[in-house]
């Protein structure tokens, strides 16, 4: 037996301390370097399909001006879609940044909604198999609650190279993406369903239907980004 067991603080500690070292040192690199981007076209979101499966859209907004002003996405879409069927509601947002040099691109609905007064009750990543993909893709499942209202949050972050749930892996994929594509893209893809009763079980198995269905569309999408 080791003289000097591990201790798990200490270890997830030293793991925090490490990938901020690694996002200072990637962030002052890109700098230094002036790496010049390719010119990437935007992926058309509102290009993405009106109906998956049972789901139809049932309404279209525009985010405030205030809101887009301090966002700056390059292109983004934000729809209602209801299920025919079972008559549950998603908020589906999606926002995309063609460069992430110059701006701190996609702001975590992890801290977003807790500033709009939402408090978080629950917090995991979900895997969810997809269309096309060997590997199952992983996901942001949040339950938050607010007065009397529940709210379940699903997110993950993506672009035509890659999928990926936690925010920091955006900065860690920054200068490698940079030398290696002469890019920094990356959208937030959000969904946002009322929680009616229970825990939000059936609500989940609806996202993560909604999920599967949309994202094809979303890799057709993002790949047409080139």
């Amino acid at each position: 037996m080791s003289d000097n067991p591990r201790i798990p603080g200490s270890v997830s500690k030293g793991l925090f301390l490490s990938v901020m070292l690694i996002l200072v040192l990637q962030t002052a690199a890109s700098r230094m370097l002036s790496i010049q981007e390719g010119d990437v076209p935007i992926p058309g979101l509102s290009e993405l399909p009106m109906t998956a499966g049972e789901w139809r859209v049932r309404g279209e907004q525009s985010l405030d001006s205030a809101v887009a002003e301090y966002l700056k996405p390059d292109d983004y879409v934000i729809r209602d879609y209801v299920n025919g069927t079972n008559h549950k509601a998603i908020n589906f947002f999606v926002a995309h940044f063609k460069s992430l040099q110059d701006t701190y691109g996609p702001h975590s609905p992890r801290v977003c909604l807790p500033g709009a007064g939402w408090l978080i009750r629950s917090s995991k990543i979900e895997t969810v198999p997809v269309p096309g993909r060997a590997e199952s893709i992983p996901v942001n499942e949040y339950i938050l609650e607010k007065s009397s209202d529940r709210i379940l949050v699903v997110y993950w972050y993506q672009n035509n190279r890659a999928v990926w749930a936690e925010e920091f892996q955006a900065k860690l994929r920054l200068l490698p993406d940079l030398l290696r594509y002469r890019r920094s893209d990356v959208s937030l893809v959000r969904l946002i369903t009322p929680i009616q009763s229970g825990t939000g079980e059936d609500e989940l198995r609806n996202c993560l239907e909604f999920t599967t269905l949309m994202f094809p569309s979303l890799v057709e999408r993002f790949a047409s980004a080139k």
